[in-house]
C-alpha cells in the first residue's frame, strides 16, 4: 500500500472509529435495541464516508486542475472582446433554427411536425387505423 493510500485508510478508520463510539453512546443512552443501535450505526456511517469521499475528492480535482495548468500565454482574459447582439425577435424564447450556425430543426420541432401518429398517440386519441377493403 502507498503512504497516500494509507493515509486515506487512516483517517477512515478513525474517522469511523469515532462515530461509532459516538452512535453507541447515543444508543445507550437513548434506550435503543441492537437492532435499531445498528440500522443507526450503518445509516450514519454511509453518510459519513459519502461526505469524507466528496471532500477528498474536491480535494483531488482542484489539485489535478493546478496541475493541468493555466491559460495558453498568449490568451489575455482581461483583453477587450466585441460581442455581437442579435436584435429581439419579439418572441419570449426564440428558437434556435432562427439564428445564423444552428445546425436545423431539434427532435421536438421534427416530431411535431411529423404528418403520423404514433400507436400510443392513435390510441390516446381514439383514432384507428382503417384497413383497406
Amino acid at each position: 500500500m502507498t503512504r497516500k493510500g494509507a493515509r486515506v485508510t487512516f483517517l477512515f478508520v478513525v474517522i469511523s472509529a469515532i462515530a461509532a463510539t459516538c452512535i453507541t453512546i447515543y444508543g445507550l443512552a437513548a434506550g435503543y435495541s441492537m437492532f435499531q443501535g445498528a440500522i443507526l450505526g450503518v445509516g450514519c456511517m454511509i453518510v459519513l464516508w459519502a461526505i469524507i469521499f466528496s471532500i477528498m475528492e474536491l480535494q483531488r480535482l482542484a489539485r489535478r486542475s493546478k496541475r493541468i495548468g493555466g491559460h495558453e500565454s498568449g490568451f489575455d482574459p482581461d483583453a477587450p472582446r466585441r460581442v455581437i447582439v442579435e436584435p429581439p425577435t419579439g418572441e419570449a424564447t426564440p428558437h434556435h433554427e432562427q439564428h445564423g450556425g444552428s445546425p436545423g430543426l431539434d427532435q421536438g420541432q421534427l416530431t411535431a411536425r411529423s404528418p403520423d401518429l404514433s400507436p400510443f398517440s392513435e390510441w390516446f386519441h381514439g383514432r384507428r387505423k382503417h384497413k383497406p377493403s
